[in-house]
């Protein structure tokens, strides 16, 4: 099984629930639920209800747990990947597919809040004459970057979204 949080922060999290209507099948329900992650790979997990038997007269639920289900493709950036995941959420809002076609899936969750670094804070940090950076994924201010930093490693979140407070206002970050 594996664990959501060692693939990084939540992009997108989307979910698809039938019942099951098939005599011979031996659930009644079943939800697919597939997490898109900040590392670029999608997660899965598969809930059922099995009937009841004589051992469970009221059935039982039933999780086999995360799963990979995919990565991104080979030669494609975080950021093209981080884009599709955007459209996507906004194609299933809809209730279509990126390709126009008609789904079921619904959005859970789509990923974190936006965080908003003040260029007050930024101007704060420079003025004090210390080295500091800000990590563009969490907000977190850290020491020890260089004016120019840019994709330095979160000490917070492990992001590589930590940038000088110089480079943040001169870029615009």
């Amino acid at each position: 099984m594996a664990k959501l949080s060692a693939h990084g922060k939540e992009l997108l999290r989307i979910e698809l629930e039938r019942d099951i209507t098939d005599p011979e099948s031996s659930t009644t329900w079943r939800r697919v639920t597939r997490a898109h992650m900040s590392d670029g790979k999608v997660m899965e997990k598969i809930d059922v209800r099995f009937k009841p038997d004589q051992y469970r007269p009221n059935g039982e639920r039933y999780s086999y747990g995360w799963k990979l289900y995919a990565k991104r493709k080979t030669g494609t950036t975080i950021e093209s990947y981080r884009e599709y995941v955007a459209k996507l959420a906004v194609a299933l809002a809809g209730g279509t597919l990126i390709s126009g076609k008609p789904t079921t899936w619904k959005v859970v969750t789509d990923g974190t809040p936006v965080v908003h670094i003040s260029q007050a804070r930024i101007m704060r940090a420079i003025e004090s004459g210390e080295s500091v950076g800000f990590c563009k994924e969490c907000g977190h201010g850290q020491d020890g970057c260089e004016p120019d930093a840019r994709n330095y490693k979160c000490e917070s979140c492990g992001a590589m979204e930590v940038y000088g407070a110089e480079e943040m206002l001169i870029s615009g970050c």
